[in-house]
């Protein structure tokens, strides 16, 4: 892990066209009501200075009762990268354009159960959440209770947006971004190549940066990470983007129009980038062009 700080946009940002995206999201949205966003993960750093005014209630699954701090720092870089592609950063005193709800399902080393990510989903749901990041997945045998609580979410209007998995070029997708009702994110680098982890199928939809990802750190730094984990948030941040332009926009019109104005990238098989590269800019603008 490499710590460093940031003093503009790092390359994943502005190569996804999140500051364009930021100015078209201030003109559209009158009312500026953060979007409510799910983190199912291993919590957050609940005193980072970067995050504080972004979060909302969460809840410990591991631990009832207690607060979801993380302890293992995935989370933590998860929601900065969420904070950061929203503009949350870019006009810190400006009305946040996300409220994130961080949900513990994760400890230390990075384990977890089937049941907390069902309960998780549901806490989620009852909430309010219009999104759900899922940084994680397992090449493991689909659980039926999973792939049913995942059903259920979708038909309740909330997008579910996962990462595709880092099985490298020989691995298919993960559950649960292998299910139709989420959207699979899978990863590039800087150099608008695929990163070399990430897995790769008929199941992904989208590609974004995942490769060297710059964001926050436990204990109140910055740390550069890798994985497709880092690359689902992108797509996140920029749905929430757009649901607070639009609200009023369904799941399915959210995924039609985030791979309508994807950009694709010659050097990516289809395999590994579904419909292309995520373009902030282009999903707020509504068309392809630019």
């Amino acid at each position: 892990m490499d710590r460093v700080t940031t003093q503009k946009p790092p390359w994943h940002i502005r190569r996804s066209g999140f500051p364009t995206a930021w100015r078209l999201a201030r003109q559209g949205s009158a009312a500026a009501i953060p979007v409510e966003v799910g983190l199912l993960d291993s919590g957050v750093d609940l005193g980072h200075g970067s995050l504080a005014h972004l979060l909302g209630p969460g809840l410990n699954l591991l631990n009832r009762g207690e607060p979801p701090t993380d302890e293992h720092g995935h989370g933590t870089h998860i929601a900065g990268i969420l904070a950061l592609a929203s503009g949350a950063w870019e006009q810190p005193c400006a009305p946040p354009p996300i409220r994130i709800r961080p949900v513990k399902i994760f400890d230390g080393k990075g384990y977890g159960r089937i049941g907390d990510i069902i309960s998780g989903l549901s806490w989620c749901a009852e909430q309010g959440c219009a999104v759900i990041n899922l940084s994680f997945g397992t090449d493991g045998k689909t659980s039926k209770a999973l792939q049913r609580a995942i059903r259920e979410i979708e038909r309740a209007g909330i997008l579910l947006i996962g990462a595709a998995g880092n099985d490298g070029h020989q691995g298919e997708v993960d559950v649960p971004g292998r299910y139709p009702e989420v959207l699979a994110v899978a990863a590039c680098n800087r150099h608008d190549r695929v990163a070399r982890f990430s897995s790769r199928g008929p199941e992904v939809d989208l590609v974004a940066p995942g490769s060297g990802v710059i964001s926050l750190a436990p204990g109140g730094g910055y740390v550069r990470m890798s994985g497709t984990s880092m690359a689902a948030p992108h797509v996140t941040a920029a749905a929430a983007l757009l649901l607070m332009s639009e609200p009023g926009l369904t799941p399915a019109a959210v995924r039609t129009r985030l791979k309508e104005t994807a950009e694709w990238l010659p050097s990516i098989p289809a395999a590994a980038q579904g419909a292309g590269l995520l373009r902030a800019d282009r999903l707020l603008r509504g068309h392809p062009s630019g």
